[in-house]
């Protein structure tokens, strides 16, 4: 009987195999192969380990055990000479139930710190203990807090983000307190301040603050309310008339869950925010006299994309879309889509043909800006 030779491939080429199954796998069938790549031999195994830790999956079964019980073993367990944590690039503890302890998690975010680039914390098993070691991943891109159950003055988190030189995208925890004793983001103060970096923020929890003296991420482009327990007309008032926002604030969606807005504080956003190119607003809150008042203003807006989001009130819209229309040249020079939730059912074909209408004339104008928010002309439905 013959004996099959082996047949030898370049480290190269074993890298190239695994990197496509990376890129064109998802979830645990990507993380399945990727495992079983690494039983084949050593050679594959040295290629594949890295992509197989890089964006682990936890939630299914004993994942997640068995990730902390290798990364984070116990004293008397034997020492090993691989660090696997900084292999870590993506961790998504989001869902996760109760998986964890606060000490446990703890743990983990400081085995995983040296390449972080993004953490999504769960909504059980964080705690203030964990931002000690979360202050230590200064690789991270994407910070989501927004799941985690306990409650935090909005200091202790902006100390933990002092490091972070690279953080685009913070979403801040919901039950955050920004009280009157909370001095790190005031304008006055000496206090840590956001990393420069930061370009998109979600902003939830307790307000009880002048948000006309908030000191807001400096090169902010993108912000999200959300989850905020008290989003009052005294509250969006002084946000709304915050200098850095007007000046730099491209994109603001104000979800529909939070408490305490009224429609007089929608009404308000164009009258302060001149400069947005993109607005997402629950629908049920827009009244005629958001438009009108556009009209009455005189000024033309920057507005590319309105997004009329989804209401716990009903499903039916409280304007007349010919309202909308009636400002298109006056006031909304530059609109070119409007978005509604499919919760408020019929097609506005009047308002897509006037879209449409206008994309045509300005087809030949001069090319759209770096900064112009990428959407087809018309109208669009979305969950």
């Amino acid at each position: 009987m013959s004996s099959v030779a082996e047949i030898f491939l370049p480290t190269e080429i074993v890298l190239q195999i695994v990197s496509r199954v990376d890129r064109s796998l998802r979830g645990h069938e990507r993380q399945r192969t990727l495992y079983t790549l690494c039983l084949v031999s050593h050679q594959w195994y040295s290629a594949a380990l890295s992509f197989l830790y890089a964006r682990p999956r936890l939630e299914k079964g004993n994942a997640y055990r068995k990730f902390t019980a290798i990364l984070c073993p116990p004293a008397s367990a034997p020492k090993t000479s691989k660090d696997l944590g900084r292999l870590v690039r993506r961790l998504d503890l989001s869902r996760l139930v109760h998986h964890s302890s606060n000490s446990m998690t703890a743990r983990l975010i400081g085995r995983v710190r040296e390449n972080l680039e993004v953490f999504i914390a769960p909504a059980s098993g964080f705690s203030v203990n964990s931002f000690s070691p979360l202050s230590k991943c200064t690789k991270l891109r994407y910070l989501d807090l927004s799941l985690v159950n306990e409650s935090f003055q909005f200091d202790s988190v902006i100390k933990s983000l002092r490091y972070m030189q690279h953080l685009v995208d913070f979403r801040a925890p919901g039950f955050m307190r920004i009280t009157q004793d909370t001095v790190a983001l005031r304008a006055d103060s000496g206090g840590p301040t956001w990393p420069a970096s930061i370009e998109q923020l979600q902003l939830s929890g307790t307000i009880d603050i002048n948000m006309g003296t908030f000191r807001w991420p400096e090169n902010i482009t993108q912000l999200t309310l959300k989850h905020c327990m008290n989003l009052s007309l005294y509250v969006m008032t002084g946000l709304l008339g915050n200098h850095q926002l007007d000046e730099n604030l491209k994109r603001l969606t104000v979800s529909t869950y939070n408490r305490g807005l009224q429609p007089e504080c929608i009404h308000l956003i164009p009258v302060f925010l001149p400069n947005l190119l993109f607005l997402s607003i629950p629908g049920d809150l827009v009244h005629d006299i958001f438009f009108s008042m556009m009209k009455h203003r005189g000024k033309k807006l920057a507005l590319e994309v309105l997004e009329l989001g989804h209401t716990h009130t009903g499903d039916k819209l409280d304007f007349s879309i010919q309202s909308l229309i009636n400002v298109l040249d006056t006031s909304l020079p530059n609109l070119r889509a409007v978005g509604f939730h499919t919760m408020y059912g019929d097609d506005h074909p009047d308002l897509d043909d006037a879209l449409l209408k206008r994309a045509e004339e300005k087809a030949d104008e001069l090319p759209i800006s770096d900064e112009t928010v990428e959407f087809d002309a018309g109208t669009y439905y979305f969950d």
